[in-house]
């Protein structure tokens, strides 16, 4: 016999047979007898524990008696939970603590506020909480060619799923314990951990920090090769006809300054082909555009490589050639114009104001950007 099966037998006292002539009448109706003897079978779920309550609460065998019956049930349920609690706490005291450091090597603290500990698999492990925000992050906004695939949350140490008690305790810890936020967390909370409906519910929200962490955290050579393809498609798309705001950068352009600054051009760009709200993808495809015409008519010649002569004097006074020197043309227009932003700032909370994206300048601030910064994604 299980040991909720013990726990009813010896509440409710079903093994005593009240048909034999000899039964001394105990406390416990005869009807709560037959009904409770469904839990004590060996196959006996918590699904099945509670599909039997709603089922008995409404059989009219006990009608008028429903207080009564869930005091016994309630009771039950009071000491199997109060057993359980003692099991864990033995085994949770019992167990070794196996992981003492966090990513970087850190010794972590055990009752640190921003150090918490979870027993998984007989062992007991420390996190950051810090460290623990990016293992949720990276799982929950796993994708393969922007559409979101989540992944179960997983101990790194052991490769084991967390079960959902401890993502409740997760949640508990980093939401009343710590000042850290975790969105995508609470937001996998407000879906009772359940993966399916929380990409459903944030497809939108997810689709946007795919495609921000795919700009800002790819390698060298994936950037290069998507902002390169990216300016081909805006001198063929946008400088057909008029072919003197064509963007040509020369093939040794130093990498880090081509990524650096054509990054948020790419944002604009991947939002516009890939976004899941029209008026974001052609909010962005606008800015792009205008953005990649007013950057070219900034400097036409940017990109270009230039080769400048190196003159020394001679004792005769003439100039002589001595060498060359290489060097590219990377003037450029910020992508932003923060300074206009700042001007606003102590009095944009007074006013809201329909913001027209088909005037052609970027000088207003992109407020539908404001939600995709590398900071907030990390």
């Amino acid at each position: 016999m299980t040991t909720y099966g013990l726990i009813t037998n010896k509440i409710i006292k079903i093994e005593s047979n009240f048909f034999d002539l000899n039964y001394n009448h105990d406390d416990v109706n005869c009807i709560f007898k037959i009904m409770f003897n469904e839990l004590i079978t060996p196959g006996l779920n918590i699904k099945n524990k509670f599909k039997f309550f709603i089922s008995s609460i409404n059989n009219f065998y006990i009608k008028g008696k429903e207080e009564e019956f869930i005091n016994y049930f309630c009771k039950i349920q009071n000491i199997y939970n109060i057993l359980n609690r003692f099991v864990y706490n033995y085994k949770y005291n019992k167990a070794k603590i196996v992981v003492t450091e966090d990513f970087c090597s850190n010794e972590l603290i055990i009752n640190s506020k921003n150090v918490i500990c979870l027993f998984q698999d007989k062992s007991k492990y420390l996190f950051n909480i810090d460290d623990l925000i990016k293992i949720i992050n990276t799982s929950l906004t796993n994708s393969y060619m922007f559409f979101s695939e989540p992944l179960s949350i997983k101990n790194p140490y052991n490769n084991l799923p967390f079960n959902k008690s401890t993502l409740y305790n997760i949640y508990m810890h980093i939401r009343y314990k710590t000042d850290r936020y975790c969105d995508l967390l609470f937001k996998f909370f407000e879906c009772d951990f359940n993966l399916t409906l929380f990409k459903k519910n944030n497809e939108c929200l997810l689709r946007k920090i795919t495609i921000n962490n795919y700009v800002y955290k790819s390698t060298s050579q994936i950037l290069e090769n998507e902002i390169l393809d990216m300016l081909d498609y805006f001198n063929k798309t946008y400088c057909k006809k008029i072919n003197k705001y064509k963007i040509k950068i020369n093939k040794e352009f130093p990498k880090d300054k081509l990524i650096k600054i054509f990054q948020p051009y790419l944002l604009l760009y991947f939002i516009s082909q890939y976004s899941f709200l029209n008026y974001e993808k052609t909010e962005a495809a606008y800015y792009f555009k205008q953005g990649l015409i007013i950057f070219q008519e900034f400097n036409p010649q940017f990109g270009r490589k230039k080769y400048k002569i190196i003159l020394q004097n001679t004792k005769d006074l003439k100039k002589k050639i001595v060498g060359k020197l290489i060097e590219f043309d990377d003037r450029h227009i910020k992508f932003n114009n923060i300074e206009k932003q700042n001007k606003f700032f102590l009095t944009d909370h007074l006013k809201y104001n329909e913001i027209n994206y088909m005037t052609p300048t970027l000088s207003q601030p992109l407020f539908f950007l404001s939600f995709l910064t590398e900071e907030q994604i990390n």
